[in-house]
Formats: C-alpha cells, structure tokens, sequence
C-alpha cells in the first residue's frame, strides 16, 4: 500500500480565546500566534460551521524507506 500526502485549502474562520490585559494586547497576541491551540476552535474542527470551498492544491507521493 502507498502513502500520499494531500494538501487542501479552504474557506473557514476561527475562534480563540486568549487571556490578555486589552482587546489590543489580545490581537497582537494572535497575529504573532502566541496563543494554546487547544483554545481554538475552526471551522472543520469544532464549530458547526463545516468546510467551505475545500479544494485539493497539491498531492504528493511518500517515499516508504526499508528499516533495516
């Protein structure tokens, strides 16, 4: 059996919930991804939201190597 890796991209949004002393703290936080992202959830992973316009963008072959 072969392995493929399938790179998809698609339309979705997040929501985090971060801790920070402002909202602007807060945004400055997320933009340089300083944030658990065990407190996001996304589109596809946990609000009902599902996938939107997931498209396939790159398909790749894994190469099995033999363990000796």
């Amino acid at each position: 059996m072969k392995t493929f890796k399938i790179t998809t991209s698609w339309t979705g949004f997040s929501e985090i919930t971060i801790k920070a002393d402002t909202l602007e703290d807060a945004i400055d936080l997320v933009r340089m991804g300083e944030y658990d992202s065990n407190d996001e959830v996304s589109t596809g992973n946990g609000l009902d939201c599902g996938y939107q316009d997931e498209e396939i963008i790159e398909t790749e072959e894994i190469k099995e190597t033999e363990d000796a």
